[in-house]
């Protein structure tokens, strides 16, 4: 059994120890006796899980998939041929109530397009056009899953989102390390989730 993985720093596994065997990825994979292909990155967004999905992998070289989408605000693009993530550095939450927050921090990474981003941030970008984004990457990955026919397991760390995934991570009451990533018990628990979800679409 092979077993396809991506998503962000919850599915990567951030601020585990040894994150490569403490993850929710490696921990499915030893109690199935599968083969883990962990995609995830820091940061990663929608635009990139939906990328890698499309055009970096061949999905039908496995048995299942498990993939953990994350906030919609944030995306990618290309500069100089390497794909460069964007994640705004404002509480979510706080945006979809009052507005944008701070994103002060946009042109410590991004100094030649701060402008950009900020406009892009301030000016483009509203709930309507986050919950938009984040429909057609859900129905994408969905439809291309069942295309392909393997069997998807679909999570979400965006507990504001009212889309049906199987698993909405940061609505377990998880415990969490002071960035907010799930603690080594987390990860079991998120595990054994996963698992329940497998034992109904095996």
């Amino acid at each position: 059994m092979k077993i396809y993985f991506d998503g962000c720093s919850w599915t990567w596994g951030d601020e585990l120890e040894d994150r490569k065997k403490e993850r929710y990825s490696a921990l499915l994979c030893d109690r199935l006796g599968a083969i883990e292909d962990n995609f995830s990155m820091c940061g990663g967004s929608n635009d990139r899980i939906v990328r890698n999905l499309l055009v970096n992998n061949k999905i039908e070289d496995y048995d299942l998939a498990v993939i953990q989408m994350t906030y919609p605000a944030r995306t990618e693009y290309v500069s100089k041929n390497k794909w460069e993530k964007v994640s705004a550095k404002f509480n979510y939450s706080k945006w979809l109530r009052e507005g944008i927050g701070d994103i002060s921090r946009i042109g410590e990474k991004f100094p030649k397009h701060k402008d950009f981003w900020k406009y892009y941030y301030l000016e483009i970008a509203n709930k309507i056009y986050f919950d938009t984004k984040e429909k057609i990457h859900f129905e994408t990955i969905k439809a291309y899953c069942k295309s392909k026919n393997v069997p998807l397991i679909f999570c979400t760390i965006n507990n504001w989102s009212k889309l049906g995934f199987n698993l909405y991570f940061d609505k377990m009451r998880l415990k969490k390390h002071p960035y907010s990533h799930p603690t080594k018990e987390s990860h079991k628990i998120i595990t054994t989730r996963i698992l329940t979800q497998w034992e109904k679409i095996k």
